[in-house]
């Protein structure tokens, strides 16, 4: 099942076509194939744009808002502490605020706590500087970010799986929020 919803397009045509005969000749649910069909879709196409709307239309996992459509963002976060410097990049889904709130957050939380450890306090923290200055820009895009589209190109075949049951889609952002 994993390998049909999650990594179809790692397999050579041979092994799909195998793939798409066993899921048919076990009787297992039509979704499934529509799942390694759906891993096979070129993003330039309609049929991508359809499931980058459908995730863009969901409630915000974060605020429950259905105002704004959804973004994502790649948040870095850096917390020193003199020797031990940690640094988290989190990819969040939600509305374009809460995307502002968390990469805020991020970025408060780095200029405060990320200059402590020597070296990579320092190198750390200018990076994820950068890198949320640069997400703050495209948070206000009212165009799909690159993060997204990757996102879904990624998850294509969960998506598939999970797009007739709004529950079960909305528990696969909400996860990715949480990680």
């Amino acid at each position: 099942m994993r390998l049909a919803v999650a990594e179809a397009t790692s397999l050579r045509p041979e092994a799909l076509e195998i793939l798409q005969a066993e899921i048919k000749s076990r009787g297992l649910d039509n979704d499934i194939v529509n799942s390694v069909n759906a891993q096979l879709i070129d993003t330039g196409s309609k049929e991508f744009d359809d499931y980058i709307s459908l995730i863009r239309n969901q409630p915000c996992p974060a605020c429950n808002s259905t105002h704004q459509p959804l973004n994502a963002a790649v948040i870095g976060t850096v917390k020193s502490f003199i020797l031990l410097t940690r640094y988290k990049k989190k990819l969040m889904i939600a509305c374009p605020t809460c995307l502002q709130q968390a990469n805020q957050s991020g970025t408060s939380t780095t200029a405060l706590l990320g200059w402590w450890g020597l070296p990579w306090g320092i190198i750390r923290s200018t990076q994820a500087l950068i890198s949320n200055i640069k997400t703050a820009k495209k948070i206000k895009s009212t165009e799909p970010t690159d993060t997204l589209i990757a996102f879904v190109k990624t998850n294509i075949g969960i998506i598939e799986s999970l797009r007739k049951n709004k529950q079960s889609l909305q528990a696969m952002l909400d996860s990715v929020n949480k990680r």
